[in-house]
């Protein structure tokens, strides 16, 4: 049971490192927006590709891209993680879901 849980984490975090590397870009294409010269849009652009090749280099190894929970049940998350999971984390049933998204989001096949 305890490896279903971790299974349950790993892919809760593989969601939220997908919304943090959303923020990162939705952030840079507005700085890009409001930045006065072509030299400031090129260091915006390299910082935020050096900040997704960092959260990619460090938390990619750790989160197995294809896991998913395996049970129907919701596995309840403590911990420091619960603030940014919340208290309804993702199971079996969110699959479907997920996958649309996914797919409309580009992320899928």
């Amino acid at each position: 049971m305890e490896d279903l849980s971790i299974l349950n984490i790993n892919y809760q975090l593989r969601i939220l490192k997908d919304h943090v590397l959303e923020i990162i870009k939705n952030t840079n294409q507005f700085a890009t927006h409001l930045a006065k010269s072509d030299s400031e849009r090129q260091k915006l652009k390299n910082e935020t590709i050096a900040n997704v090749e960092q959260i990619h280099k460090n938390y990619e190894p750790h989160i197995p891209r294809h896991s998913t929970p395996l049970t129907e049940e919701k596995h309840s998350v403590k911990g420091s993680l619960t603030p940014f999971l919340g208290e309804n984390p993702i199971c079996a049933k969110d699959i479907p879901k997920l996958e649309e998204w996914a797919t409309f989001s580009g992320e899928g096949k």
